[in-house]
């Protein structure tokens, strides 16, 4: 029941008590398996929308996955998010890889 600006303020105040607020985390965004996903989602650059030209690659591999991590960190990520092209995700080997 406060206004916005308020929840805001509160909010980054709460944040600076336990982060420093010049600090930024960087991240790493890793495509694990690159199109073939028929789904038209506006968010998502792999939508069946968007014709990028982009090869689709299958699922990677856990080690491929790993050194890719690996090289981020390298490089100064502390985080590393994965992405994968998919319509649904059924119980099977490629869910149980990931």
């Amino acid at each position: 029941n406060k206004p916005f600006m308020e929840l805001l303020y509160e909010a980054a105040t709460v944040h600076r008590e336990h982060h420093d607020p010049n600090t930024v985390q960087v991240s790493t965004l890793l495509s694990i398996k690159t199109g073939g996903c028929p789904e038209d989602c506006g968010y998502c650059p792999q939508a069946a929308r968007y014709h990028t030209n982009l090869e689709g690659n299958d699922l990677m591999s856990v080690n491929q996955v790993k050194a890719q991590a690996l090289r981020a960190k390298e490089a100064g990520s502390s985080r590393v998010c994965m992405g994968a092209a998919w319509r649904n995700v059924k119980d099977g080997q490629e869910f149980d890889e990931v």
